[in-house]
């Protein structure tokens, strides 16, 4: 037998192991720890340490993944083999709810993502493939220093975007018209003003989730490094709905 070969069976056993047991709800997956619920959303913190397996779970809902961080794990699907997955910062996949699976983390960082469940229905969900780029108004004749947002996936009732904002840049004022949910994939250092109102300072940490209401802001990275984020923004909401 290879040495991969055996690897990846040292890495499937635990997996394997998990097939006999009953699978838990998410909310009792110790790996699993929810941050946010509201109407729209119940969202969860994962985190799995080089080595470790979660338990075998159940994801009762439509849900999305946003990845913290590279990763390598296996995915063990109830009834199926055992397989390998990477992922890299910022993926973000959708996955249809009854889903019954665990993962070993593979690989020699931790496994983070928020997983985020969506509470009501989601028709036509893609990712996307091509034309991905959100206009964003920039000067610089340095393109390297300008804002960039990148559609990831869309669904009827909601987007997701991955927003870069370089060291010293200024994302323009923009309307958020619905409620959204912001994931921060670096730590960040950022001024923000909202239409008609003073200037704020806001620290984000890594894998921070934050739930938003409808805004019309500008932001500038007033920090040192790039800071990025997912925005998860839903369609068509009326102001505040969603945010209890």
């Amino acid at each position: 037998m290879s040495k991969l070969k055996t690897l990846l069976l040292l890495f499937a056993l635990p997996l394997l192991a998990q097939e006999a047991q009953a699978p838990v709800e998410i909310t009792a997956e110790p790996h699993h720890h929810l941050v946010l619920e509201n109407k729209l959303i119940r969202a969860f913190a994962v985190n799995v340490a080089p080595g470790e397996s979660s338990l075998l779970h159940r994801h009762g809902r439509d849900y999305l993944s946003i990845s913290v961080g590279d990763a390598q794990i296996m995915n063990a699907k109830q009834g199926a083999q055992p397989v390998a997955a990477s992922y890299k910062d910022g993926d973000t996949r959708f996955t249809p709810a009854g889903l019954v699976h665990a993962i070993t983390n593979t690989g020699k960082t931790p496994f983070r993502n928020a997983t985020v469940e969506l509470l009501g229905p989601t028709t036509n969900p893609k990712p996307c493939t091509e034309s991905c780029a959100v206009p964003v108004p920039c000067d610089s004749a340095d393109k390297s220093s300008c804002v960039s947002v990148v559609k990831l996936y869309t669904a009827d009732q909601w987007a997701v975007t991955l927003v870069t904002v370089p060291p010293g840049a200024k994302y323009a004022q923009h309307r958020h018209p619905a409620n959204f949910l912001v994931v921060a994939l670096t730590d960040g250092d950022v001024t923000m003003k909202n239409q008609d109102q003073t200037e704020n300072v806001v620290h984000s940490k890594t894998g921070e989730l934050v739930w938003n209401n409808p805004v019309v802001h500008t932001i500038t990275n007033s920090g040192k490094s790039v800071a990025r984020t997912v925005v998860l923004e839903f369609n068509g909401n009326a102001a505040g709905a969603g945010s209890s």
